[in-house]
């Protein structure tokens, strides 16, 4: 069962979504897992659904992602792909990547609080010249 309880998608709700609804990548090969997500936060954050890297990448200049959630069990050559790329590009350098364990219990409330995290420190990263030239200062 992948650890995913069953409220999942209905404690998301009480959770206040942060300024404008921002998008997030899902990258899961797991049928039940990607409809979790997406229940979850439906009407929070515009959702973009991928199976694998390959899929994702070809996502990522369309819809510019403000967070990008990943199974774990995709592989690390496939995270890597995606990590690397969105680190080389200019516009998406600071984009957080949040990884899903599916074996550990992951409830919704806490999947919200992570992105809405994440965004917020990305877009300070983003406002300060992005990930790279903080990095290279």
């Amino acid at each position: 069962m992948y650890g995913l309880n069953h409220r999942f998608a209905t404690d998301l709700a009480n959770v206040t979504p942060i300024g404008t609804r921002a998008t997030v990548l899902v990258i899961d090969r797991d049928p039940l897992t990607l409809t979790l997500v997406e229940q979850a936060v439906a009407g929070h954050y515009e959702i973009v659904v991928a199976v694998d890297a390959t899929e994702a990448l070809s996502l990522v200049d369309e819809h510019r992602p403000d967070v990008v959630l990943v199974d774990m069990t995709l592989g690390a050559s496939e995270i890597a792909m995606v990590t690397v790329t969105l680190a080389a590009c200019d516009e998406l350098d600071s984009t957080p990547v949040i990884m899903i364990d599916p074996d550990q219990p992951l409830n919704a409330m806490g999947l919200r609080r992570r992105i809405d995290d994440a965004i917020r420190v990305a877009r300070r990263v983003y406002l300060g010249g992005g990930l790279r030239n903080r990095l290279a200062a």
